[in-house]
């Protein structure tokens, strides 16, 4: 939006933390929001009635992979590659046109990647804010270098193979002047009935979580099973990625779910990736345990890991958050994992509020009661 002030008049409003809807205006002077609710248009303010309309915070996607192609063939890796150099227009197209305003990624070429978040924040390359991890961190055997042959030397993953190490290859990305958001770790002994991989070593993984936090930089870790999980949360990460039928299965253990909520330990369960491989009554179950995490106080994200197959931008989130309703989560609070929820653990975007920064998505329709309410271009 432009400079100036502008009154969406006649809408409601999903405001504050828990997206609490109020009726009236939304004012918006200087980029930021000045006013929500029963509020007057400022005098020389340009006043735009949108009745039937929804305003919110704009939505957060917490798991994308921006430099992986779409599709396969001879024709898509040659669109692959000229997408890459021009830093996935249509991905970024796509986020704006489903109303991501945020995306995380958690997984890309660190050089590519950093070099689009700059483009991204000073307005060269139209598109959603991008928070980045840069490489991820593994193990010599374990995902992505077992599975689909990441070599160790690769811009996109870390191997370390020493606690020193560690805390070299995470400090040159935390540190200094231009520094990574998230440290990402994939923490991840696989599947024993096809394929075991090998998980980061503990005290390589405690390196990098000590080496993370003396920065001011979380920790999200991608994880598999209940023995993943417990050292993960002995290292103190923050934030975890993906809920499969190799993890809580058959329930959380109750010390893991008390020890998660105490600490403040996210969970992005990133369904949409996950449902066309799980038979209805796993996806049933896994659903119950997103539920049982949010009813002991956890704090439930939106990720939709979109870059993997099937999982396209925009779109997996908008299904992420339907996911969430499923799981019993009601409307607000689905929404709230994709908008204030990760704004307020992850950074990147904000609750409707006074003297908030805003990039507020505008619906035609309430997407309480249908999450694929069409979006509302605006401009000032």
């Amino acid at each position: 939006m432009e400079s100036g002030t502008v009154a969406l008049t006649r809408v409601t409003a999903l405001a504050g933390e828990d997206l609490a809807p109020l009726d009236g205006a939304v004012v918006i002077e200087g980029g930021r929001i000045a006013a929500v609710g029963a509020a007057s248009v400022p005098a020389g303010a340009r006043e735009v009635p949108m009745p039937g309309c929804t305003v919110l915070p704009g939505l957060v996607d917490t798991h994308v992979h921006l430099g992986a192609p779409d599709g396969r063939g001879p024709l898509a890796t040659v669109r692959a590659i000229a997408d890459h150099l021009r830093f996935q227009p249509g991905k970024r197209r796509a986020f704006l046109a489903h109303g991501v305003t945020t995306v995380c990624s958690l997984g890309d070429e660190n050089t590519w990647v950093h070099d689009l978040r700059r483009r991204a924040a000073d307005g060269t390359l139209p598109g959603p804010r991008v928070r980045i991890a840069g490489p991820l961190f593994t193990a010599p055997g374990g995902h992505p270098v077992a599975t689909i042959g990441a070599s160790p030397g690769d811009d996109w993953v870390r191997v370390p193979r020493s606690p020193g190490q560690a805390r070299e290859q995470v400090a040159a990305l935390a540190g200094g002047d231009d520094p990574v958001d998230v440290v990402k770790v994939v923490q991840d002994r696989g599947d024993p009935a096809r394929r075991s991989l090998e998980p980061i070593a503990p005290p390589v993984l405690a390196a990098i979580a000590d080496e993370a936090h003396r920065h001011g930089v979380p920790v999200v870790a991608h994880w598999g099973t209940l023995p993943d999980l417990a050292e993960l949360l002995e290292a103190g990460v923050d934030h975890l990625q993906h809920l499969e039928p190799r993890g809580p299965l058959a329930g959380w253990p109750a010390e893991m779910l008390e020890a998660m909520v105490a600490r403040g330990v996210t969970l992005a369960p990133t369904l949409a990736v996950t449902e066309a491989a799980l038979d209805a009554d796993t996806a049933r179950t896994l659903r119950r345990r997103v539920l049982e995490f949010h009813e002991a106080g956890g704090t439930v994200l939106a990720g939709s890991d979109s870059g993997m197959p099937a999982v396209r931008p925009g779109a997996g989130l908008v299904r992420e958050i339907e996911l969430l309703a499923a799981c019993g989560l009601d409307p607000a609070q689905a929404l709230a994992a994709a908008t204030t929820g990760p704004a307020r653990t992850l950074g990147g975007g904000g609750p409707l509020a006074p003297r908030a920064p805003t990039n507020p998505l505008i619906l035609c329709g309430d997407p309480r009661t249908n999450p694929r309410s069409r979006s509302e271009e605006h401009k000032s």
